[in-house]
């Protein structure tokens, strides 16, 4: 239990006017120099407060906790202890915290240093006697008479006859004001203008004063209660002197009151005005103070039982039989207990001062817990006389200060071992109780010498508590996701949550629990290994020991020094570590590239089914465009794809699984699309040197495939393939579908035209042979198809123009026959033979070399330039102008 030293009064508690703020971390040095922590009185939230508090060892307050009737403080060991007063003692003036103070001075009025109730007296004249305001709504009360100036003494504007032996008091409260009439002799009390005094009023902002039961009220256009008055009283004095005002009365009247909208009126008892042994002064006194406080209190009187003392008597709380009369008082007292809801009370104290008791060998008090009083105001002797529920302690008071003397004598109920004060404010903390009352009572009621006063302003409701650590927020798994984190590909994922105490501070852990998704079986837990985590902070932990494939569910709560709070809900997820398997790609429109058929065209969607054991989605890209992932039903995904070119495409598939495993290499899968009508492409060989060659249009570069990359001089100036017999260029890529009309072209240098075989400058390839060879052999220049791949050959051959110098050769297929021409001519029967092409060579494109048998042969010796590849069968005239070229 953190140890008590509180001051007699709340008024000399911490009060802070600034707020002192943390220096900025210093930048970083080569080597850290450990420094001690800049220690202050107060930070601005729980977490600040309750890290400083535990870093330096000594309670800190929490500023944005503070009211003006209680202050909370963080202390080291993460409880809170919460200090509640029944008068406002510290106030916000200017944006800043000061000290309750009760002066009067002349400022735009009368007007009190700081207190809480917004209020301005009389400077004189027809100055309204009193403002009262709160927010946009004011009330001013006015004098029925012309107010002399005033008087100002410590918190008491004296108005000195304001009817002839009548004085007018005005004294400020911290949370209100009183008001006293002081009729100071008989002549005085005879005169006819005390027989009904009526106040003007004045109000604004939808202000309004209305009677309930008794007592008066001031509120707001919403019935809000701003200010309130108990029962407007008068009373004569006991022979006290100058404090006779809120000195025990000899006697006491209840006074009538009237209210309207534009008038307070007040009618004095004219019996105890005239009586003949009534003691001057008397004392005419409706007085108001604000009931919003966080703590209110009030006294009753057993001789009038159905009067409210709520504003009357304020300078001290009374207790017991009053001194030579047969009245018995009681004291009560409400505090605001909201801020304890659901916490557990570590410790709990009630603190009073006895200011004055009636026996020298002291006088015993009880304090009660009680049924809570809503509506101090309205409380009376006749309403509170039941409901007192139990006895919390009673203390023996000493303050006997004229006979004995004794001075002031403070005393805390339940310092023992009992803690039954504890006990009950733990009942009211589990019943989220937002008030709790307190009766003072005198141990024997029937004996004089039982009578105390006690100091209103000593009384400290003194609370330690600890909240239980909030359920945890935020839930996630941080690794190892796949598409949420309901899957992992791990069996050692990260779990995090956000776990915060109201207290503010550090947790003493996070536990994490992961059980089987039956929840039947706890498979992983954190223990301790997460401790010291911020309040308000993400917290984590990796999963430990790892977990086998399969399905789970975990939770996780917050621990302090004292309790675990509640478990957050469950979050289910599943491990998987097994990447999908057996990807393949099918499609009806667009049948793999090895099928050797040309399908479909641009620009024309077909439909593709793609799967893979255990995946549930696939990332797709198309021809080097990525089409993002496509999720799949049942480890398949069927849809539309759209080639965006002829010829070769490619369409990659990468599988992964919900945990988001990833299948190893992303599966290839070729398809041919029908060329273009009148495609054409051709590769000028232009480049000075190195092992490429551009196509025209670009997308079917060739690549120098055996011996040197060698150049020479072309016909017309530039550049042409040197070939050697050895060395050849190739792409992979089927250029045009030699089932269909198609030319191919070529400029054309042998170095001999004596020749041991036949060689071949252009060809397309199968698996196993060429679809198609343009060439020399030793009957000529040959033009040549095969029925199959690997079948009978087919072939138009011309002598024309054999020699060492540049010729140039078109292979014409127009669907039914096969032409050569040379240097554009085509006239000799053997130019020319039937054939019909029934399979299309897919497997590539090459310059200066065949297929034979699945062997690469027929490599070309001499020079080859300006081939060309044409979709369809050319006229003579375009292969003229084709020859022209270059």
């Amino acid at each position: 239990m953190v140890s008590r030293s509180r001051a007699a009064s709340l008024a000399v508690l911490l009060s802070l006017s600034t707020v002192v703020a943390l220096p900025a971390p210093a930048a970083a040095v080569p080597v850290p120099i450990p420094t001690a922590p800049t220690c202050v009185a107060a930070a601005d939230d729980p977490d600040g407060a309750a890290g400083m508090a535990a870093q330096c060892g000594t309670e800190v307050e929490v500023l944005s906790e503070r009211t003006e009737t209680s202050q909370v403080f963080a202390q080291p060991d993460g409880t809170l202890e919460s200090v509640t007063s029944l008068y406002p003692t510290q106030v916000v003036k200017n944006g800043v915290w000061t000290d309750v103070n009760t002066d009067l001075r002349l400022s735009g009025g009368v007007t009190p240093v700081a207190t809480s109730a917004d209020v301005r007296f009389s400077t004189g004249g027809a100055d309204p006697m009193v403002t009262l305001t709160e927010g946009a709504a004011s009330i001013r009360i006015k004098s029925p008479w012309n107010l002399p100036t005033p008087s100002l003494n410590g918190d008491t504007a004296t108005y000195v006859n304001v009817l002839p032996g009548v004085d007018l008091r005005l004294r400020a409260e911290p949370d209100g004001f009183s008001q006293y009439l002081v009729v100071n002799t008989p002549t005085a009390a005879a005169n006819s203008e005390l027989a009904r005094i009526a106040f003007p009023i004045e109000a604004s902002g939808g202000a309004s004063i209305r009677e309930n039961e008794s007592a008066l009220e001031v509120v707001d256009a919403a019935g809000n209660v701003l200010f309130a008055s108990g029962s407007a009283l008068m009373w004569d004095a006991d022979g006290a002197g100058d404090e006779g005002a809120d000195s025990a009365p000899g006697r006491t009247a209840e006074m009538d009151v009237e209210v309207s909208a534009h008038e307070l009126v007040v009618v004095p008892d004219q019996a105890l005005l005239t009586a003949p042994d009534a003691t001057f002064p008397i004392y005419i006194d409706p007085a108001f103070s604000k009931p919003s406080m966080g703590g209110n209190w009030t006294h009753t009187n057993s001789c009038s039982p159905g009067t409210s003392f709520y504003t009357s008597y304020r300078s001290e709380l009374r207790v017991g039989r009053q001194w030579n009369t047969s009245c018995k008082w009681r004291a009560y007292m409400r505090f605001d207990t909201a801020q304890l809801a659901g916490a557990t009370i570590q410790a709990a104290e009630f603190a009073v001062t006895a200011d004055h008791v009636a026996n020298c060998a002291g006088a015993n008090t009880n304090l009660l817990f009680r049924n809570n009083i809503s509506a101090m105001n309205t409380a009376t002797w006749n309403s509170t006389s039941s409901g007192n529920v139990q006895t919390i302690g009673t203390e023996k008071f000493d303050a006997n200060e004229s006979s004995c003397p004794s001075g002031d004598q403070r005393k805390v109920y339940d310092d023992g071992s009992a803690k039954v004060l504890e006990g009950r404010m733990q009942s009211q903390a589990n019943a989220r109780a937002s008030q709790t009352t307190f009766a003072l009572i005198s141990s024997d009621e029937g004996d004089h010498m039982g009578w105390s006063n006690f100091i209103p302003g000593s009384v400290a409701l003194i609370i330690t508590y600890n909240h239980t650590p909030s359920v945890p927020t935020s839930l996630k798994i941080t690794t190892d996701c796949g598409i949420s984190c309901a899957w992992v590909r791990s069996g050692t994922p990260t779990l995090s949550a956000v776990a915060a105490d109201p207290n503010g501070g550090t947790l003493a852990r996070v536990e994490f629990e992961v059980y089987d998704r039956a929840r039947a079986s706890r498979k992983a837990a954190s223990g301790s290994a997460v401790s010291n985590r911020a309040s308000g902070q993400a917290a984590a932990w990796k999963v430990t020991p790892a977990l086998p494939e399969g399905a789970y569910s975990w939770r996780v709560r917050g621990c302090d020094a004292y309790v675990c709070g509640g478990w957050g809900g469950w979050f289910d997820f599943t491990v998987d570590t097994t990447a999908p398997t057996n990807v393949s790609v099918t499609s009806a429109e667009y049948p793999p590239a090895s099928a050797g058929t040309w399908n479909g065209a641009a620009g024309q969607a077909g439909t593709f089914t793609i799967s893979a054991s255990g995946a549930n989605r696939f990332e797709l890209t198309l021809n080097g465009v990525n089409k993002g992932w496509v999720n799949t039903t049942g480890d398949v995904w069927t849809g539309p794809l759209t080639p965006d070119r002829d010829g070769v495409n490619l369409l990659t598939a990468r599988a992964a699984d919900a945990a988001g495993n990833v299948a190893g290499s992303p599966f290839t899968y070729e398809f041919l699309v029908r060329p273009v009508p009148a495609k054409a492409v051709g590769w000028g060989f232009n480049e000075a040197s190195g092992t490429t060659a551009a196509s025209d249009p670009a997308g079917t570069t060739l690549d120098s495939k055996a011996g040197p990359a060698a150049r020479t001089a072309g016909r017309s100036g530039g550049y042409a393939l040197a070939l050697d017999g050895a060395s050849a260029w190739a792409t992979t890529q089927p250029v045009v579908d030699t089932k269909t009309p198609f030319t191919v072209t070529a400029l054309v240098k042998l170095n001999s035209t004596t020749v041991s075989g036949p060689m071949t400058a252009v060809s397309s390839h199968g698996a196993t042979g060429s679809g198609f060879r343009l060439g020399y052999r030793a009957e000529g220049w040959c033009f040549s198809m095969y029925a199959a791949d690997g079948g009978a050959e087919t072939r138009a051959c011309s002598t024309e123009s054999v020699g060492t110098g540049w010729t140039h050769l078109a292979g014409v297929y127009d669907g039914t026959r096969l032409r050569i021409y040379v240097n554009g001519l085509n006239w000799e029967e053997a130019d020319q033979v039937p054939f019909t092409s029934t399979w299309s060579a897919t497997q590539g494109w090459s310059v200066g070399r065949a297929k034979d048998a699945g062997a690469l042969t027929q490599y070309w010796t001499g020079a080859v330039d300006r081939v060309g590849a044409y979709q369809k069968a050319l006229t003579q005239s375009e292969i003229v102008t084709d020859g022209a070229k270059g």
